[in-house]
Formats: structure tokens, C-alpha cells, sequence
């Protein structure tokens, strides 16, 4: 048989159904990864930034909150905007402003404008959000969809893990101001390629009446928001907040280079089996496995308060990690599953809007818990929203059926 004929064989798979753009996840998980490795070489020490430039303990914790909300506020107008004009320009053209505003930051002197900088700039962030979610998920077959998170997660993981390394490396002959000016380039790199290469799968309806964000409180999507919620509490009160790198330091007795590895470390079997987790993921159901990540995360993570020493503490946070990342990719395609197609951008943007100012909320109360209860009281409100994701799941699933 000749070769042009077995390859067009291969282009079907055995239902005879192509992926609609297959080739949009490896632009997103390229083009994502580049920034991603260049922020991460700096990103960690910004705090040390901001001191040196003139920020006090409390301005630098202000930033950070504002960071946090910046980074969900406007996922409500980004998801209707991509359901409206489609997902490529809602991708491409605020990559186009984040790369003007790495270089405003690159540019800066002050703490003040620097902040500014990266405010405005996870704000465009938020717009891009339901985007991401929504072309991922639309670029491939459904039976394909985990797999397709799981390859973007394994390229963002991938990259958060080499930036502190390449970073640690390069500050000593590039100060931060150099490697910011670095995430600038990149930023603008990945925002051509996005343009240029990014197949559009949703055409937009310009008159699409708007989504209001008490929808997200309503109806299905009320279950779906309230799972959210909670699992993105779960997230910001473990692996995303600071309680994890405070408890190993003060409690487990680790110093900030220990810190600095049992993360690094901690996230290398996470970051292997991400491809052989969205199998499993495409095998036992998003929901399922959102939930089963929840609990060996945080049943892992009980255990692992136990422990001292850095051998036993790294190996445990290792299969914490790793059904964390299970979580992480099952939440991806439970979200797109969860909403109806025509308005996807929308739901997910109301819904993301309302879930991440909530739980962008989490570190701060919980902060306000330790310093009452000690640094188990982290530990423990995040237990209570691991149980509200399980309790939200089956709502979530009883509303689906």
C-alpha cells in the first residue's frame, strides 16, 4: 500500500473521528511553557524585589493580595468576550499586553510601578482564563480531553520546576531587572506564535447576550461553582500558599535551601506521570478523580505533618504532589463538561470569577487561623474544604444526572 494512503489511514482514529485542532495544544503548552520557565526565574525572589526597592513586610503582602484578585476579577468579561469574538484573539492579544507590561516592569525603578505592572498584568491574565480551558478542551475529540489538560499540565509543571533552577543559576551575573526583561521577550514571542499559529474552533456570536455573575449562583452552575470554590481553597492553602514552605521551616525544622528542594524535588513525580494520569483520568470519570486527588492529597499531607527530617518529608510530599496533579488535570476537564458548549467561555468565566475572589480569600484567613490556633490551623480549614470539594462533587454529579 502506498505511504500517503497509510498516512491518511492514521490521521482517523477507530471511530473514524479527527481531532478538530490538535495542534492548539502543543501551541498553548509551548508558548505557556516559554513564559512560565522565564517568570519562574525570578518570580520566586519578588518579594525580595520589592524590599530592595523600597517595600515594606506589609506592602509586599498587599501586593500579593491584590496579585491574587487581579487574577480572577475579570474572568467573567473574558469569558464572554471569547464566546463573543472567539478563543484565538482572546488568547493572542492580551499575551501582546503582558509582554508591554513585563516591559514596564523590566523598565521600572520603584516598587510602586513594578506592582502596577504586575497587578495590570494578571488582570490580563484573568481575561485569557475560560479561553484556555475552552480551546483546550474544543481541540480535541471529548474522549481526548484529559489527555490534552494533562499534556498542558505536564509543559507548565515542567517549566515551573526548570525556572528556579535556570534562575538560580543566572542571578548572580543577571540581576531580577535582567531576567523580568527576558520574560518581556518571551512573553512576545509566544504572543506571534499564538497569533500565527492558533486555529480558531469556535466562531464567535457577537451578539450573545451576557452571562451575569449571579448565574454562577444558580441553577447547575451553582454546584459547579461551589466544587470549584473549593477546590481552589484547597490549592491556595496548600501547594499555592506559603503554609507548606512555613511549616517545613518552623515546624520541621528544614532550612530555605531544604524548603527550596523538597518542592523542587516533591514535584518531579507529578511532573512525570502527568501523561499517565490523564489515562486515568479518561478511565475513571473527571469527577471521580478530582475527588480521589483531593483526598490522597490531603490524607498524604496529614501524614506528612507528622514527619521530620527531610528524606521522610520529601518522599511522603511526593505522592501528595502526585494526586494533587491528578486533581489539578481532572479539574480542567470536569469544568468544560460542566458547561453547555455554546456558552462555555461565559460559564466558565462567571464561574471562575466568583470561585477564585473566594478563594483568593483562603491564605488570609487562614493566616489570621494560625496565629490562634497555631500552624496546624491552615492544615486543618484546608481538610474542610477538601470535605466540601468531596460533598460538592456529589452535588455537582446528582445535578448532572
Amino acid at each position: 500500500m502506498p505511504a500517503i494512503a497509510l498516512l491518511k489511514r492514521r490521521e482517523l482514529p477507530a471511530g473514524g473521528e479527527r481531532d478538530p485542532a490538535p495542534r492548539n495544544v502543543g501551541v498553548l503548552s509551548a508558548t505557556t511553557a516559554l513564559i512560565v520557565v522565564t517568570l519562574y526565574t525570578w518570580y520566586p525572589v519578588l518579594p525580595v524585589v520589592l524590599e530592595r526597592r523600597g517595600a515594606d513586610r506589609l506592602e509586599v503582602s498587599a501586593v500579593y493580595t491584590l496579585i491574587g484578585i487581579a487574577s480572577s476579577a475579570l474572568q467573567i468579561y473574558g469569558g464572554q468576550l471569547a464566546d463573543r469574538h472567539g478563543r484565538k484573539p482572546v488568547l493572542a492579544l492580551p499575551t501582546f499586553a503582558a509582554a508591554a507590561l513585563y516591559g514596564v516592569a523590566f523598565l521600572s525603578t520603584s516598587w510602586q510601578l513594578l506592582a502596577l505592572a504586575l497587578i495590570v498584568l494578571n488582570f490580563t491574565g484573568a481575561i485569557q482564563g475560560p479561553s484556555f480551558v475552552a480551546i483546550t478542551a474544543e481541540s480535541v475529540r471529548p474522549q481526548r480531553r484529559a489527555q490534552a489538560f494533562s499534556t498542558f499540565q505536564f509543559a507548565a509543571s515542567l517549566a515551573t520546576l526548570l525556572g528556579p533552577a535556570i534562575g538560580a543559576a543566572l542571578l548572580p551575573a543577571v540581576d531580577a531587572r535582567g531576567l523580568i526583561g527576558a520574560t518581556a521577550v518571551a512573553s512576545l514571542i509566544a504572543a506571534v506564535l499564538r497569533m500565527r499559529m492558533l486555529r480558531e474552533v469556535h466562531a464567535g456570536t457577537p451578539d450573545r447576550p451576557k452571562m451575569r455573575i449571579r448565574e454562577a449562583l444558580h441553577g447547575r452552575l451553582r454546584h459547579l461553582t461551589l466544587a470549584s470554590t473549593a477546590f481552589l481553597l484547597v490549592a491556595s492553602l496548600t501547594v499555592n500558599g506559603p503554609f507548606i514552605a512555613l511549616y517545613a521551616h518552623d515546624v520541621g525544622g528544614l532550612g530555605a535551601s531544604q524548603v527550596n528542594l523538597l518542592y523542587s524535588i516533591g514535584w518531579l513525580p507529578a511532573v512525570a506521570l502527568s501523561f499517565w494520569l490523564g489515562r486515568r483520568i479518561s478511565a475513571l470519570g473527571s469527577a471521580r478523580a478530582l475527588g480521589i486527588g483531593v483526598a490522597g492529597h490531603l490524607g498524604l499531607l496529614g501524614a506528612w505533618l507528622l514527619l521530620r527530617g527531610f528524606l521522610p518529608m520529601v518522599v511522603v510530599l511526593m505522592a501528595s504532589f502526585l494526586f494533587y496533579q491528578l486533581a489539578l488535570i481532572a479539574f480542567g476537564t470536569l469544568r468544560i463538561e460542566s458547561v453547555a458548549p455554546q456558552t462555555a467561555g461565559a460559564a466558565l468565566g462567571v464561574v471562575g470569577t466568583v470561585s477564585g475572589l473566594a478563594a483568593a480569600l483562603g491564605p488570609v484567613v487562614a493566616g489570621s487561623v494560625a496565629g490562634v490556633l497555631g500552624p496546624l490551623g491552615a492544615f486543618g480549614l484546608a481538610g474542610i474544604a477538601g470535605l466540601w470539594t468531596l460533598f460538592a462533587l456529589r452535588r455537582l454529579g446528582s445535578a448532572s444526572a
